[in-house]
């Protein structure tokens, strides 16, 4: 397999822009939001944030729209948190105040998310306008713990309710977590985990029926690898309430939140070691 033909494909991937509803970021231009900070200096603050934040309905339908305005907007961000934020840890409790927030948050510079899940249906969770709940689980690899955020529609708004601190090895997708935390941090443990030949499915994004598959060695998927961005310091993972019964195979989606590039990874589990059998994009 060439490598510039896989480059290609990603860069491919990176320019494409989001369409149908999909991430659309619902926010005035560069030279308005210049404007509009400006404004915030003169008369009533409240009265003035009231007034700036008036997004379409569409922000509040589909989830990923709202997640990609909260991760990428700080001042709608902190009209979405109800504060003072409850935040718990084990049997502790604390409140997180706006200040404490600011300080601390790291959705700021999130490119990517991930979707673990394991049936294809599952995946029209996301689209289900319906869904009254989300969350968004910042998984920390090295560290086997896991922040979870979570959303509720208060009055047709999306809002962050609660954040939970739990070990992520205890969490019903913990033991494919323990795994992936080792196959993106150790080589040769990757080489070893790789069902090989590791099938490639390269799609179209005009044209859903323009399908190529391909097969790769392991030193094929390590030229590649080079070229993606690859999820390994910390996994942000969006539970819509996803199926999780089977500890035996498990599909990772990354969807970049800028941009139209997805992949799944498809891993099986052979006896007690999990392998990449397919990747597709």
């Amino acid at each position: 397999m060439r490598k510039g033909l896989v480059q290609a494909v990603v860069v491919m991937g990176l320019l494409t822009s989001c369409k149908d509803g999909k991430m659309q970021n619902v926010f005035a231009s560069e030279d308005e939001a210049e404007e509009d900070s400006v404004e915030l200096f003169v008369g009533d603050t409240l009265h003035l944030f009231d007034e700036v934040e008036k997004p379409p309905v569409a922000v509040d339908e589909l989830f990923v729209d709202f997640f990609y305005n909260f991760a990428g907007d700080a001042r709608f961000q902190n009209q979405r948190i109800v504060f003072p934020l409850l935040c718990k840890e084990g049997e502790g409790e604390t409140k997180l105040t706006k200040h404490e927030w600011n300080e601390w948050n790291q959705f700021g510079e999130q490119e990517f998310y991930a979707v673990i899940y394991e049936r294809e249906q599952d995946l029209e969770l996301q689209n289900d306008t319906t869904i009254q709940s989300v969350d968004v689980e910042w998984i920390h690899l090295k560290e086997e713990k896991q922040e979870k955020y979570g959303f509720d529609r208060v009055n047709g708004k999306w809002m962050l309710t609660e954040m939970q601190t739990e070990k992520s090895s205890e969490t019903p997708n913990g033991d494919f977590l323990q795994f992936y935390s080792q196959f993106v941090a150790d080589s040769v443990f990757q080489r070893e985990a790789l069902a090989v030949p590791v099938r490639l499915i390269l799609t179209s994004a005009d044209e859903e029926e323009d399908v190529q598959e391909e097969t790769l060695s392991a030193d094929d998927w390590f030229n590649l690898r080079a070229d993606l961005p690859f999820l390994n310091g910390a996994l942000v993972n969006l539970d819509y309430g996803q199926t999780c019964i089977s500890q035996n195979r498990k599909t990772l989606m990354m969807q970049g939140l800028s941009n139209g590039l997805q992949m799944k990874f498809r891993f099986n589990k052979e006896g007690d070691d999990w392998k990449l059998i397919e990747i597709e994009y």
